[in-house]
Order: structure tokens, then sequence, then C-alpha cells
């Protein structure tokens, strides 16, 4: 019998907090790249308590400590994806932006957590300006909300969809790859994401799900992207194949009765 060898794995590396509740962070990342059949690498930038009622305390990790976490796994496995979400503060958002000048290949999926759901903010003014200047320029993808997108832009409430293009304009001229603008947010029965890249624009729309299992939505699309990217899918391929399974997700996860508004994907 012939004996066919395993192939080798395909490796995203998380840059995230963790979240103590399972709901989002670093443990939704790993759910979502696994589900993709891609390997997760995890580096904590924030250890961060959590539940239903919202973000109770949050330890920034030392940003050093990131640095050397971040620098072994890069050097020692053949990473083509790294996922980007919370990043606590301007000291760890500098040190992945200077990190990456050293992997020019390497995809950058970078979720702008700048905010909880709880309103609650995850990023100080600092890390907000070094991320807009340093991290987005590196970036193969952004995956703003549009609450995210009118922090970056600096607009007040939801932008317009005149505003949104000139927002994301702005961001692709500074070097970014593309942008997927997630519409959530604007309370349309119609839940519909909008990928900017190439000079085109792509939507996906999906029938709005009713359903308080929200929890670490964001964290979710992105690694779902990310581990499609990982596993050979190119970026159009990838978003809509993780806007299928988080439609999914939500679609299953409204059945469950978890204490306090769920998990997105579970």
């Amino acid at each position: 019998m012939a004996i066919h060898p395993i192939p080798a794995p395909n490796y995203v590396l998380t840059i995230s907090g963790s979240d103590a509740s399972g709901c989002s962070g670093v443990q939704t990342d790993n759910r979502a790249i696994l589900s993709c059949g891609a390997t997760p690498l995890n580096v904590i930038s924030a250890l961060t308590l959590q539940t239903s009622e919202g973000v109770e305390s949050i330890e920034i990790v030392d940003a050093e400590l990131v640095r050397l976490h971040v620098n072994r796994l890069l050097s020692a496995f053949p990473v083509g994806v790294i996922k980007v979400g919370m990043l606590g503060n301007a000291s760890i958002v500098r040190v992945v932006a200077e990190t990456l000048e050293y992997y020019p290949d390497v995809h950058l999926v970078l979720d702008p957590v700048v905010r909880a759901t709880s309103r609650r903010s995850l990023l100080d003014a600092e890390g907000l300006e070094f991320l807009i200047n340093e991290l987005l320029p590196k970036s193969y993808l952004l995956t703003p909300n549009t609450e995210e997108l009118a922090v970056l832009g600096q607009i007040d409430g939801i932008p317009s969809e005149i505003q949104e293009k000139l927002v994301v304009d702005q961001i692709l001229s500074r070097g970014c790859r593309a942008v997927l603008v997630k519409g959530g947010h604007r309370k349309e029965r119609t839940a519909r994401d909008r990928l900017y890249f190439e000079d085109r624009i792509q939507d996906f729309s999906y029938q709005w799900i009713e359903t308080e299992n929200t929890r670490g939505s964001g964290c979710a699309l992105a690694s779902l992207i990310a581990g499609g990217l990982a596993t050979g899918k190119n970026l159009l391929e990838s978003v809509n194949s993780a806007k299928g399974a988080m439609d999914l997700a939500l679609t299953e996860g409204k059945k469950r009765f978890w204490q306090g508004r769920g998990p997105a994907f579970f």
C-alpha cells in the first residue's frame, strides 16, 4: 500500500486579546481558523475579563514580550497570513508594524479593534494614530465595521455611502490592498458587506438574522478570511466562503441558549 505524506499545515499567526469567557478574541480566532483547515499560532496582546454584560478588566501584555513571541513564531514556522485583532496600545501597534518590515510577503488581515461591543475602548488614542499611519499601509485586508470606519475616518455617526467610499479611498491610497466594510451597524433588513479591491467593489448580502449571540463576530469573520487565504483561496473566494460560514453560524447559533449574549461563531 502506498503511503501518502500528510500535507504540511497552513499556518495563520494571530495577534489578539484573550477573552476569558471564550466568546471573542483568540478563542474565536482559533475556532474559525481551524474550521478552515488551517493551523493557528497565537500571540496574546491582552488578557481581558469579559461577560455578556461587557468588558470588566483589561491587562495589556508587555510590548517586548509580544515582540519576542511574534519574532520567534515567524522564524520557526512558515506563516503565510497574520490576523491582527485587539492590540491595546501604541507600543504593541509599533511592534507589529516594525516586525512586518521583515516579512513583506506575509498577508496581514487587520481587524481594527478599537472598542468592544459594549462600547469600552480597546485601543488608546496614540495607538489608533499609529495604526492609521503605520499599520494600515502594510495591510493586505482591512475589515472594519461602519463604526470602526467612522473612527478611522474621523466621521461622526455611521458614514453615508459617499463618506464610506471617501474614507476607503484614503485608506487604499496609503497602501492597504483591500477593505471589507461590514454593514451590520446600518440597521438594514439585509446584512450587506462591501469589499473594495483592485479598483472593484463587490457586495455580499445576506438576510438579517435576529439573534443576541453576536459576540466576537468581527474576530470570527477576519479569522475565517485569514484561514481561507492560508489554505490557498484568493481574496474574493476567502471573503465569500467566510461570509457563508458566518451566515450559517449565526443561523444555527440563534437556537443556542447561552448565559447572556453568546458567541457568534461556535
